[in-house]
């Protein structure tokens, strides 16, 4: 399991607070196969094992390709589909098909207090955002992969700096909801239909900028923002206010003397009137000026957000299918592989915990990374495939020919149609 190092001064409870399993295998599949291939290998062996992984991925591929294609089936139905009562049961199968993939990719879900609760903060950024929960029915984030970074910002000349861990990928899943107030489409962000689902994915992301990838994400004056502008407004309104109030009733004077509800006009008040007039036109300017600069301020702080958002959105909708669907091919592949080649070289193992030590080992010497593998998952596939043997109490796999001759016979039987055993049988 990887663990991130604390920053000085953390509590121990916020150091548990951070520590995070990592199942992903985060190294490119042909470097891993070029290390397993030259570890305790002979060189027609490694070229065989290299096949191997060949046909492995290829096998998987297409497993994975109809899982593919009812996603991405089930994502165009529910957008065309209208009636809230047969897309229901097509919310249910795309969300847990979505999260099954998830699974397989070494996805973990996210707590759903990491990104809920009163507006937040955001230092990196300096805006404060209010996330539209109401207009949800579903709101679920995944990530895999943590790290931890140091941040920093410059003001002036003081410069400020911190800890915070990073999100190496994120996925959201966004179903918005379906009620009577929010039917028209003005309520919802980006024309939305009420009912209809959000799928996206990021990349480096910061735990505190979670709330930000969610839609409808507004930013909010933060109590600095409130006292820059609302101080000055007060301030400065105060004797505009006092002027306004005499300067009216020598309006109302003047415009009675001219519809002809009053008496004369004297050269005098229609210098108060002309001085009237002015400080409604002064005061007018200020509250202008007041509001400009609360509009700047805030689209300021939207186009930070803006920016944040989109240099991490990575993928939207069917495309993040594709990238997940890829994703999972090939973490399970390399599980497999990793399982088979440990068994392979350094002989069989009686424990699962055995197997799940001996290869969390070689990944941390080999490759320098620290990972929780799901030694369970990488046997039952090997079960699976018939690559995994009893011999006596211990688990063992055959050798690179006698694989290679297994996984061709699985190959075979994908296209084993009916008519072809009918036409072996005559």
């Amino acid at each position: 399991m990887s663990v991130r190092k604390a920053t000085a001064g953390s509590t121990k409870q916020d150091d548990r607070r951070q520590r995070l399993p990592m199942h992903a295998i985060r190294v490119r599949r042909s470097t891993l196969v070029d290390a397993l291939a030259q570890d305790a290998l002979a060189p027609p062996d490694a070229q065989r094992f290299r096949t191997l992984c060949n046909f492995l991925g290829a096998f998987f591929h297409h497993e994975f390709y109809a899982r593919l294609s009812r996603l991405k089936d089930l994502h165009a139905r529910l957008t065309e589909e209208t009636d809230t009562t047969a897309t229901t049961s097509l919310h249910a199968e795309l969300e847990q098909g979505l999260v099954d993939v998830l699974k397989q990719a070494n996805f973990e879900e996210l707590d759903r207090q990491a990104f809920t609760g009163p507006p937040r903060s955001h230092p990196h950024l300096e805006v404060q955002t209010r996330t539209p929960h109401h207009q949800y029915e579903t709101a679920r984030i995944f990530y895999r992969g943590v790290r931890e970074d140091r941040m920093s910002r410059r003001r002036l000349l003081r410069k400020r700096e911190w800890r915070e861990d990073v999100l190496d990928d994120v996925v959201i899943f966004v179903r918005f909801r379906q009620s009577e107030h929010l039917q028209e489409r003005r309520h919802l962000p980006g024309d939305a239909r009420p009912g209809s689902i959000l799928v996206k994915s990021f990349r480096n992301v910061a735990r505190n900028e979670l709330p930000m990838l969610l839609p409808g994400v507004e930013v909010v004056m933060s109590r600095k923002d409130a006292i820059l502008i609302g101080g000055p407004a007060l301030l400065g309104g105060i004797p505009v206010a006092l002027n306004i109030l005499p300067a009216l009733s020598v309006m109302l004077v003047l415009v009675g003397a001219l519809l002809g509800i009053s008496g004369t006009v004297k050269q005098h008040d229609m210098m108060k009137a002309i001085g009237a007039l002015s400080a409604l036109v002064g005061a007018g300017a200020f509250m202008f000026r007041q509001y400009a600069s609360y509009s700047f301020r805030k689209l300021r702080y939207q186009k930070r957000l803006a920016d944040n958002v989109y240099f991490r959105n990575v993928n939207n909708e069917t495309g993040v299918f594709d990238t997940l669907i890829g994703a999972a091919e090939d973490q399970e592949i390399k599980e497999v592989i990793l399982a088979y080649h440990a068994l392979l070289v350094h002989g069989p193992v009686a424990t699962s915990a055995e197997l799940d030590r001996r290869i969390e080992a070689w990944l941390e010497r080999s490759m320098g990374i620290s990972v929780d593998f799901e030694v369970d998952d990488a046997l039952a596939k090997l079960r699976r495939l018939g690559f995994l043997a009893q011999d006596g109490d211990r688990m063992a796999v055959p050798g690179l020919s006698a694989a290679l001759s297994g996984l061709d016979t699985l190959w075979d039987r994908l296209y084993d149609f009916q008519d072809r055993k009918q036409a072996a049988g005559a």
